[in-house]
């Protein structure tokens, strides 16, 4: 098991019940379908399906291949769409990865909306519709 991003050993390691793979290196961790929610259970929904997004997204690290699909090239896309956490998922079957202190920053992230001191940085009109279309277009499509 090789990490996408280093590519050094991957660890099997148990965090908040789940068995996940960690890169001890680069602090990376893979996460199979629904991992992420039972990662996350304190957002009471399912964060998987509400951050999903055709949209490409742009991030400080460049994009990996799937280590389950190795022809496919996992997509950014943004956690929760405002929260400016942009994880790596693959379209294909579903997995994420997480870089370093990326899920400590969604925890972080999920109180500050459940206290109400998140606040959005973009206001326009046009932004917003846009990523709310694309929210309801997922869940309805």
């Amino acid at each position: 098991m090789i990490c996408p991003r280093c590519r050094k050993g991957l660890v099997k390691e148990s965090r908040e019940g789940e068995e996940i793979l960690v890169c001890r290196e680069c602090g990376g961790m893979w996460l199979h379908p629904h991992q992420l929610n039972n990662l996350l259970k304190e957002s009471g929904g399912d964060v998987e399906l509400c951050s999903y997004n055709t949209l490409p997204e742009d991030d400080r690290y460049p994009m990996i291949r799937c280590r389950e699909c190795p022809d496919t090239l996992m997509l950014k896309i943004n956690f929760l769409d405002y929260s400016d956490i942009i994880m790596d998922r693959c379209p294909s079957c579903g997995s994420y990865w997480l870089d370093k202190n990326e899920l400590a920053n969604m925890h972080k992230y999920i109180k500050q909306v459940e206290e109400g001191s998140h606040q959005v940085k973009d206001f326009s009109a046009y932004t917003l519709l846009t990523r709310l279309s694309r929210i309801a277009y997922s869940i309805f499509h």
